[in-house]
């Protein structure tokens, strides 16, 4: 059975890039970068994991933590990883076991995908993030099309949808783009502008995906714009770092803002509209590796060249053994990464999903305070109380909004039936 949806993998690596950027100003990348990580779920998660870990493997965080030799308790990690799931509980409880267990499960797969990637790039020195990423999209589209094909084995099982011209380069093209040139943007905008300025622009990415979905013809309450504007307020009440303003950084933020919401409105009228029984993730997956894996691998080519190929084919028989063992563990860890993330865009909406990106930010830093002892401003506080509180009440009203959306049309079918 499929519990959770696979992913769309859209262009990982990219983001990656971000690390040889310096933020402007000088700001160090520590607790500023950990927060960009954690908000750019929509961007794609190995992205986030690729970049946050290139960031910490810089020469002045790296001695910033040796200095500080920061050491956690072992209980500590279950409090954290107890309090988060009682706020996702909390938050997405009535909604059922199986949201709550595939975003818990998103920011499980999230954590343990830094280690995973770290286990590459460190302990096997293969820093070839495009390369790494490629193989992601290989494995994404194996496991569904093995899914695919083994639904296919049972009796009366429907054949794997075939998308025509127009779906495959107007809908399922596309949202490979997007998400590539949302996260080139950002990671331009973070050459102009500090860190802490393109998270305050990013929070407004809701905002973004709110008017896609409203353009698309997708379903959404105007009321829904409440919480939704909470959050984008909490978010920047809760950024920290100095905030710079650059114009051209401004425009890149919104740019990305734009298409990353494109990306996720995309997926979700493909998942949820008219086509929903054709595209389900599996399928929607299979279709988009395609041109997501021939663009990363012309990437590749050229950024990285024959260089990965040249290291493994230099490596003796125990080292090569190591590395793949790394990747296919990278690779297993971020299937299962994607599968909760676009599981919550079918069940939440394009504008939910962004939301719970947001929501991520405040969980992590709720993590680091249980398990590290991070301090956090008042304001921060504030800020973060805001973002659940709006979360919250987000996913509330959107769930009695699909309530009445649903027995409106069952009213209407029953009206047209009774003619």
């Amino acid at each position: 059975m499929r519990l959770l949806p696979l992913a769309l993998l859209a262009s990982a690596p990219l983001v990656a890039d971000m690390a040889a950027a310096e933020p402007a100003s000088g700001e160090s990348l520590t607790k500023p970068a950990l927060l960009k990580a954690a908000q750019s779920v929509e961007l794609l998660q190995v992205d986030s994991a690729l970049q946050d870990l290139l960031n910490t493997l810089k020469p002045q965080v790296m001695e910033s933590q040796e200095a500080q030799g920061v050491h956690a308790p072992i209980l500590a990690y279950p409090a954290a990883f107890g309090l988060i799931a009682l706020v996702i509980f909390f938050i997405y409880g009535n909604r059922g076991w199986k949201v709550v267990f595939s975003v818990m499960t998103y920011l499980t797969a999230l954590s343990t995908m830094k280690l995973t990637v770290k286990w590459v790039f460190v302990e096997c020195a293969f820093t070839f993030p495009k390369f790494v990423t490629v193989l992601h999209f290989v494995c994404g589209g194996l496991v569904c099309l093995a899914v695919l094909l083994k639904d296919q084995s049972r009796i009366e099982a429907r054949a794997i949808a075939v998308p025509t011209l127009i779906e495959f380069f107007c809908i399922i093209v596309p949202i490979a783009m997007a998400a590539s040139v949302s996260i080139a943007c950002n990671n331009m905008a973070l050459g102009f502008s500090s860190v802490a300025f393109t998270e305050i622009i990013g929070a407004t990415t809701c905002l973004f995906t709110v008017a896609l979905v409203v353009i698309l013809g997708m379903p959404f309450d105007k009321w829904l714009l409440v919480p939704t504007v909470a959050v984008v307020m909490g978010c920047a009440l809760s950024t920290a770092g100095e905030v710079n303003f650059s114009s051209l950084g401004l425009i890149l933020c919104l740019a990305s803002n734009a298409f990353r919401s494109t990306k996720v409105a995309l997926q979700q009228k493909l998942m949820t509209g008219e086509s929903k029984d054709k595209f389900d993730p599996c399928t929607l997956l299979m279709w988009v590796s395609v041109p997501s894996g021939v663009m990363m691998l012309f990437g590749s080519l050229i950024t990285e060249g024959l260089a990965p190929y040249r290291q493994m084919a230099s490596m003796d028989r125990k080292t090569i053994g190591e590395l793949w063992m790394a990747l296919g563990v990278s690779c297993a860890n971020a299937v299962v990464l994607n599968l909760a993330q676009l599981f919550v865009t079918k069940e939440l909406g394009a504008v939910g999903s962004t939301l719970v990106s947001q929501a991520k930010a405040v969980l992590t830093v709720l993590g680091g305070m249980v398990v590290f002892g991070e301090s956090v401003t008042v304001l921060e506080l504030v800020g973060f109380a805001e973002v659940l509180v709006g979360v919250y009440v987000y996913s509330a009203m959107e769930m009695r909004a699909k309530q009445r959306r649903a027995i409106e049309q069952k009213k209407q079918e029953q009206a047209v039936a009774y003619r």
